[in-house]
């Protein structure tokens, strides 16, 4: 029996769905499992444990990014997975995202599979989307929502706003802690190799180099020549070039060439503090809980993180860190008057404190979604 897992993106970078399919593959409640995947090039491969990766190219991906050619790309989409996947013998269908959402419904109707819905974040109130996108995300989810088996989010505020609009949908929290490498990764000497003196700190970001995430504000103030601590960025996408802009006219600002999920934790850990300033414009950055923070509260290194509820809480609980407005004010005055002896302070005794944030216990969640499915096996529980 299969479990199908669908995903539009490359799959290479999500680390949610990467450990969500391994650890379901490992539990052995299913003799198959496929991840469903974009990439510009068709493709096919297997990974060690027996996960297989399926890697569709669109035909139409060419056309413009107008109304119409989106359409045209999502319906080809939806076409080719219904296609695939029509004859299969399914167990549970898990649709990341708002976007495969219809098409698991589909499967769903053709083959009588279970239906999971993962919203890695809050879907209809995403960063940048303009009125007419969260329209859509409205309508969409208010169809399809009644239709699937369970859910799965990613943050107690998300989790609370779903149950809130849909009641009779059974709705799990699954945080995207990272899982941890059996052997502790060495940590990698950036502050020897970017040069930073020792009496600076080397704040790390980690993540796509996108809008919202703070990115512009981190990089004007530390321009500052009274900042004397230096920052890394970790990551890829529109504000790359921005970065290496900035990189190139101050040398307390590096740019880090992107890295696989499984070599992440071993870069935080050779920082000294993380940044996790999510701008709040809108409900899904508001209530987020990214994977960020946690890879780098589990490195052992604490945070610098914006005053939005959940994230937060997290910092306050496990006294992890530092919490300050996301302006270009409170970051500055922080930065100014933190010290490399007050840093290593916060850091003494962090890992002790951290240690219930862990994968592991995460798992509850995602195999109490696959019960509330109804799928057989699950009840039983799995340690």
């Amino acid at each position: 029996m299969l479990n199908l897992h669908i995903v539009r993106n490359t799959v290479t970078y999500d680390s949610r769905v990467l450990k969500e399919s391994r650890f379901l593959l490992e539990s052995g409640l299913f003799s198959r499992l496929e991840v469903c995947g974009f990439d510009e090039a068709e493709s096919e491969s297997e990974l060690e444990d027996g996960r297989r990766i399926r890697r569709i190219a669109l035909r139409s991906r060419a056309l413009p990014k107008d109304l119409l050619s989106q359409s045209v790309k999502y319906l080809e989409w939806h076409a080719r997975v219904v296609n695939l996947y029509r004859k299969e013998t399914l167990g549970v269908i898990h649709c990341h995202d708002l976007e495969p959402l219809a098409i698991g419904v589909h499967l769903k109707q053709l083959t009588g599979a279970r239906l999971v819905y993962d919203a890695h974040e809050l879907e209809s109130e995403r960063h940048g989307s303009r009125v007419f996108r969260k329209r859509l995300g409205f309508w969409m989810e208010r169809r399809l929502i009644p239709s699937v088996d369970s859910m799965i989010t990613v943050s107690p505020s998300i989790l609370k706003w779903y149950e809130e609009r849909f009641p009779r949908v059974s709705i799990h929290l699954v945080r995207n802690i990272p899982e941890l490498p059996g052997d502790p990764a060495p940590s990698r000497p950036l502050r020897k190799s970017l040069e930073v003196p020792e009496d600076a700190l080397l704040f790390l970001y980690i993540g796509g180099l996108t809008g919202g995430r703070g990115i512009e504000t981190i990089l004007k103030v530390f321009q500052d020549r009274q900042i004397k601590h230096h920052v890394a960025f970790l990551g890829s996408g529109a504000l790359a070039t921005l970065v290496q802009v900035s990189s190139r006219s101050c040398p307390r600002i590096h740019l880090l060439e992107r890295v696989s999920p499984d070599e992440v934790l071993s870069y935080v850990a050779g920082a000294d503090v993380g940044l996790c300033l999510i701008e709040d414009t809108c409900l899904s950055y508001r209530f987020c809980l990214p994977n960020k923070l946690f890879e780098t509260l589990l490195a052992g290194i604490p945070v610098l993180a914006s005053d939005l509820p959940d994230q937060a809480a997290i910092v306050r609980k496990h006294n992890a860190g530092w919490v300050v407005r996301n302006e270009e004010h409170s970051v500055r005055h922080l930065l100014l008057h933190l010290s490399v002896g007050e840093a290593r302070q916060v850091r003494s005794g962090l890992t002790e404190r951290v240690k219930q944030l862990r994968w592991r216990n995460e798992v509850h969640g995602l195999l109490g979604a696959y019960n509330a499915a109804g799928f057989p096996g699950t009840s039983k529980g799995h340690e």
